[in-house]
């Protein structure tokens, strides 16, 4: 379903902008995922249902207090996950809208406890060939900075687990690494500029026991890179764990946080190769690899200092010379009266 026309969105923010650019939303019946009250892709614009935790009436109670919420525009919700006795699955909510040609999630994919088990209940949604759209934050520019990348292990003993929450280590993980960011400086100088812990150990330690009593603590429990999310996608292809493929990416832009990946059903099913090395070891080369570079630089600029030094002590020996020669002595000598009588003009 390749992208032909650009979908007519009044003002689009510049989420909608570049998601818009890697698919084309108005073909066929699509299914937004936690759209709460920014929406990418609006009624108006394409067939599009929303599927949410709750109603709208109950997002616009438990949002009463969240300023980052304006409560006013969370949207019709078609498919609520809590039918008012239980919360169930994905797929179990959506049924009666299925098959969908695409579905779409913003910023959902690194919160979901079983990434394994969230993309089979898409999969049963979807049309044997609809595609996935995600918009997905880049850890290395977001308060994850200084969290490690998520393992293939994590995912697969979550999905072993049936994890339907965050699990300890998540919730963990998520508080007592947050920092203070700003993309920017991440962009051009790395982790390190990450430094301010948002979350003290008292509030990690409240968070924890929220989640050994079973509720559901929000939180990011999955960290990727634009480099990391393909091999991840292909590497629960390779066993048997999901059908989707990476179709799409846009890395991540500069200075900003998230990338852009469009999945698809029904794709070649020659499997991908392995990589020669895990991106994070790749990330640590090129860090090795600028620091040598930036090591150069500076061993440059050494030898150019070095060598002005030696000029500037050649020339003021050659000063000091001057200085101590009878034609400097007699030039200060035949400066002097016309001095003096300056110095008497000033007066």
């Amino acid at each position: 379903m390749a992208k032909d026309s650009r979908m007519s969105i009044p003002t689009p923010t510049p989420r909608a902008s570049r998601v818009n650019e890697i698919f084309d939303f108005s073909a066929g019946r699509g299914l937004e995922i936690g759209p709460l009250h920014k929406p990418l892709v609006p009624r108006d614009a394409a067939d599009v249902a929303y599927l949410d935790l709750y109603d709208r009436d109950r997002l616009y109670e438990t949002n009463d207090d969240n300023p980052n919420v304006t409560r006013e525009a969370i949207p019709e919700i078609d498919f609520p996950m809590w039918d008012g006795t239980r919360m169930r699955t994905l797929d179990e909510a959506a049924a009666g809208g299925a098959p969908f040609d695409w579905a779409l999630a913003s910023h959902v994919v690194e919160h979901v406890p079983d990434l394994v088990a969230w993309l089979g209940q898409i999969e049963a949604v979807t049309a044997p060939d609809g595609a996935l759209v995600l918009v997905v934050p880049d850890r290395r520019y977001t308060f994850d900075a200084h969290r490690p990348p998520t393992t293939i292990g994590q995912i697969l003993q979550a999905h072993e687990d049936g994890d339907i929450v965050p699990s300890v280590r998540a919730v963990y993980d998520h508080h007592r690494t947050a920092v203070s960011h700003d993309p920017k400086r991440l962009h051009h100088r790395g982790p390190s500029e990450a430094e301010t812990c948002i979350h003290d150990l008292g509030y990690t330690r409240s968070q924890l026991e929220r989640a050994r009593r079973g509720e559901y603590v929000d939180s990011h429990v999955w960290t990727y890179t634009d480099r990391s999310f393909p091999e991840i996608i292909a590497e629960l292809r390779r066993l048997g764990l999901t059908d989707w493929s990476v179709e799409t990416l846009l890395p991540v832009p500069g200075n900003d946080i998230e990338f852009y990946v469009v999945l698809r059903r029904g794709l070649s099913p020659e499997l991908p190769e392995m990589p020669g090395l895990p991106d994070w070891v790749e990330q640590g080369i090129e860090l090795q690899e600028e620091v040598a570079r930036l090591r150069e630089v500076v061993e440059d600029q050494r030898r150019r200092l070095k060598a002005q030094r030696k000029q500037l002590g050649g020339q003021r020996a050659e000063i000091d010379d001057l200085r101590g020669s009878k034609r400097w002595k007699l030039a200060t000598a035949l400066a002097a009266p016309l001095d003096r009588w300056r110095e008497r003009r000033k007066e």
